[in-house]
Parts: C-alpha cells; sequence; structure tokens
C-alpha cells in the first residue's frame, strides 16, 4: 500500500509536470505571435483587435484609407480646377509675380469656374453691396489678403508719375493663333488658352493661361479710367505669375474683338465650340509699358503678382461697349493705395 501511495504520488507528480510544460510552451507561441505583428505599430491593443478580426478587418481598413484617398485626391483636384490658370486664376490670381512672386498657382485672377461649379469651395463674392470689394476681406479667412494694410500691395492702382528705367527690357511677345475656350463665370469673360502662346520678360519664360475683361477699367492713369480693361495672365515654370493689362479707350471698332463680341457666352456658360484667337492682335501698336509689383484684383487678393500695363491704349466702339455690358454690367475694383511701391515705365 505504501509502495502504491509512492506510485500514484509520482504519477501525479508527473502529470503536474508535464502539463506545466505545454501549458508555457503554449503560452511562448501566443506571445510570439502577438508580437510579431503589434511590435511595427506600437498600438497593442489595436493590433489585437486586428488579429481577433483578422482578413476581414485588414480588408476593411485598406478600403477605409482607400476611401480617404480619393476624397483627398478629388479635393486637391477640384481646387486646381477651380483656380487652373491658378492663371492657374488665372490674373486675378494672377500671381504674375515677377518681383515677390507670392499669389499661388490656383489663384489666378479671374480663372474662376463657371457659376454653380465647386461653388461650396469658397464664399461667394461681388462687386457691389455687402459681398462687394469694401467686404472682400470680412467673408472668409481665405479673402483676408483683400482688407487693406500698410504691408499690402494691392491692385489695381492709379498710375501716376512714374520714373522712366531704361534697364527695362521690351515684352517679347510670342502669340500665335490657338483654339481657346471661352467661359462666363458671372465675373468676367475669359478665353483659356492651350500650350503654345507665352512672353519673354527679362529672359525669363511665362506661358498665356487666360485673358479677360473688367469694365470699366480697374486701372486708372493720372486719374483717368478706361472703358475696359484686358488681362492677359502668364505663368512660369516655378508657378509665378505676369499679368499684362490692356487698357481700351472708345474709338473706332476693334476687329479683333468682332467675332468674340458676336457670341459672348452668358453667366454660366460656355461656348459650345472652341474660338481661334491670336491675342497678338488685341494688343496695341507700341508695348511700352508701366510696371509694378502688386496682387490679384479678385478674391483671394493674392499678393506677389508681377503688373505690366501697356502705355498705349487700343479701341472699342461704344456699340461693342454696350454688347459687353449686357453681360457683364460691372466688375472692376477699386483703385488701392500704392503704398510706398516702385512704380516704373521702359523706354521701349
Amino acid at each position: 500500500m505504501v509502495m502504491k501511495r509512492g506510485l500514484d504520488q509520482t504519477t501525479a507528480w508527473l502529470m503536474a509536470v508535464m502539463a506545466t510544460g505545454v501549458l508555457f510552451s503554449a503560452g511562448y507561441g501566443v506571445s510570439k505571435w502577438v508580437g510579431r505583428h503589434s511590435t511595427p505599430t506600437g498600438h497593442g491593443e489595436e493590433s489585437a483587435a486586428h488579429e481577433s478580426h483578422g482578413d476581414h478587418d485588414a480588408s476593411a481598413e485598406h478600403e477605409e484609407h482607400g476611401a480617404k484617398a480619393e476624397h483627398d485626391e478629388h479635393g486637391a483636384k477640384a481646387e486646381h480646377d477651380e483656380h487652373g490658370a491658378k492663371a492657374e486664376h488665372d490674373e486675378h490670381g494672377a500671381k504674375p509675380d515677377h518681383e515677390g512672386h507670392g499669389a499661388k498657382p490656383e489663384e489666378h485672377d479671374g480663372d474662376h469656374s463657371p457659376k454653380g461649379e465647386h461653388a461650396e469651395a469658397k464664399p461667394h463674392w461681388d462687386y457691389k453691396g455687402s459681398q462687394g470689394p469694401g467686404h472682400w476681406g470680412e467673408l472668409g479667412e481665405e479673402y483676408k489678403l483683400c482688407a487693406t494694410g500698410k504691408h499690402q500691395s494691392p491692385s489695381p492702382i492709379d498710375i501716376e508719375s512714374p520714373s522712366g528705367n531704361a534697364k527695362l527690357l521690351p515684352i517679347k511677345f510670342h502669340y500665335q493663333d490657338a483654339d481657346t475656350v471661352v467661359v462666363n463665370n458671372g465675373h468676367t469673360v475669359q478665353l483659356n488658352f492651350p500650350r503654345g502662346n507665352f512672353v519673354e520678360i527679362d529672359g525669363d519664360h511665362f506661358d498665356l493661361k487666360q485673358l479677360h475683361f473688367h469694365t470699366p477699367s480697374e486701372h486708372k492713369v493720372s486719374g483717368a479710367g478706361y472703358d475696359l480693361e484686358m488681362h492677359l495672365v502668364h505663368q512660369n515654370a516655378q508657378g509665378h505669375l505676369a499679368v499684362v493689362g490692356v487698357l481700351f479707350e472708345e474709338g473706332p471698332a476693334n476687329k479683333a474683338l468682332a467675332k468674340l463680341w458676336s457670341e459672348l457666352p452668358s453667366s454660366g456658360e460656355k461656348l459650345p465650340e472652341p474660338l481661334l484667337m491670336n491675342p497678338k492682335s488685341l494688343l496695341p501698336p507700341r508695348q511700352v509699358y508701366y510696371h509694378y509689383p502688386g496682387s490679384l484684383t479678385t478674391p483671394p487678393c493674392s499678393e506677389g503678382v508681377a503688373w505690366y500695363v501697356l502705355t498705349q491704349p487700343t479701341t472699342i466702339s461704344s456699340k461693342q461697349h454696350e454688347v459687353f455690358t449686357k453681360v457683364i454690367q460691372f466688375n472692376s475694383r477699386p483703385v488701392q493705395a500704392i503704398n510706398g511701391r516702385t512704380l516704373v515705365k521702359s523706354a521701349r
């Protein structure tokens, strides 16, 4: 009996040892598996949750991130499309800052989508009432630069007493016929250009992105305004903008504008077919210019835009002006303080 009891105790001890070894072995294996998957993320509980759900959760996580990536991509694209010229918009938005280069490509002046497209993206603005130029800076954080300040270099300006600068090189216009997309975005009539037209300014290459019109003129010369002003918005490889302004005064009918004026689109619309246009036909014979560092003349009023306003105006007939104002009644920002900026005039 003693011997049997001893054997029973020995047997029990051996079984206990064996059971302990199995549990230890199983515990190590689990510990090692969890550690392999949790260490890279550093989130123990999150890793455990993914481990318990297996492939299903991994797939869900992939789908979630995929959807987010798609959403981000759409958002970026929407912003780019809205300000594509930003000439990307774009002159207003004219990022043409040959000196400061402050505006962003997607902020080009006048480069806005047709009315209603991406309308939710930015606060609505106008040229009159509570959403007019005097209130642009109050409409949203993105428009705060539209509020005047001593450090701002706003456009347009009244061009007075420019100093001559013989070192300013002539602008070289490399323009040709191009099929343009003509859009009325509710703020202006705009022609979007494909690649092929460009200018050379002080040796730098700027592609023409778009041109658009303001009535009456935004810039004044010695206090005198004009019937119409055209802005040709250019952008270089670094995204900087250079805007060439052309003034129109009442006189003989402008043959270059005749075809465009015969089919101006209504607000929020665009012409169904491209319009063949050579922008050189819209320039005056002489291209002497005034130059100053400025900003976009429409929200977001970004600074760092290089302005080149041609000194010689071209003509538009009173009837042609009337045709335009039936589509765009008024779209000019008042002149802004020059704030000590340098204003120069080229010699040729």
